[in-house]
């Protein structure tokens, strides 16, 4: 009996803290009200009053925030305002984050894609790419150039089109025919593997963004160890996570360079 009753409180104790911060639509329609309010006002006193400002565009931060923290009501529309609300209070990280976590949302949004783009361009760390990588982005251009989903259209059309030519083919033998079922079954494997690479690196992958207004990367995962760069990292470069131990991570910058920096300069996406 005391087993039973032992179990029960557990359960429902469990259960009380994993839903206790979880926000009810009407909620979650309150504070998402309060928070495009507290936007639209900094936007019109911006000018007269930039501090005023600043603390309006504080409010609503916090508050998309208080609601992206429940799953339920995470989307791109809200991840989008959250980015021009932190590029309005010049945090070029958590701009920069937020937009791309709307990307995972609406990959073919040109608003949020021409937002993005600027809000990079803003940024203090410039990164060459590897040759290697300038190689692979002139012959494979559509893997980098198209979006996922386009490319997920153009394979559709890639396969229903090789199966209309092969279909054909058992009843007609134009040469010119098997020339181009040839080509689209090129075309079709090219975007296969694409798409599977695309996969690939958004399940292996964990990309990040550095938050803090500045950051000294080492050569090892503490203070201890020299920089890693004669400079320090800005807000807003962008890396891939290689590991994460505790108080630091190890990660990739775009030139391929690999360092260490404290856990809570950096923010990820996953």
């Amino acid at each position: 009996m005391f087993k039973s009753i032992f179990y029960l409180f557990f359960s429902l104790s469990l259960f009380w803290m994993c839903h206790a911060d979880t926000l009810s639509r009407n909620d979650s329609a309150i504070l998402l009200g309060e928070a495009e309010k507290y936007f639209h006002e900094a936007n019109e006193i911006l000018m007269k009053d930039p501090a005023k400002a600043y603390d309006l565009c504080q409010r609503a931060a916090a508050r998309y925030e208080k609601v992206l923290l429940s799953s339920k009501f995470q989307n791109g529309k809200i991840y989008y305002n959250l980015g021009n609300i932190y590029f309005k209070m010049n945090d070029l990280g958590r701009a920069i984050l937020a937009y791309r976590h709307s990307l995972q949302y609406n990959p073919n949004d040109v608003q949020l894609l021409q937002n993005l783009e600027y809000a990079r361009r803003q940024r203090l760390d410039k990164f060459h790419e590897q040759e290697k990588t300038k190689i692979l982005k002139t012959i494979f251009f559509w893997h980098y150039d198209f979006t996922p989903s386009t490319r997920q259209i153009l394979f559709l059309i890639l396969f229903l089109l090789f199966w209309i030519q092969a279909l054909t083919l058992l009843w007609k033998h134009p040469f010119g025919l098997k020339i181009t079922c040839i080509m689209t079954l090129f075309f079709l494997i090219s975007s296969t593997l694409s798409l599977l690479i695309t996969a690939r690196q958004q399940i292996r992958e964990n990309p990040g963004v550095i938050i803090a207004k500045e950051v000294i990367a080492r050569k090892g995962d503490g203070n201890s160890y020299a920089p890693s760069f004669t400079d320090p990292l800005h807000t807003g470069t962008e890396f891939i996570l290689l590991e994460k131990r505790t108080g630091w991570s190890e990660i990739q910058l775009p030139d391929g360079q690999s360092a260490w920096v404290p856990n809570q300069d950096i923010a990820c996406l996953k």
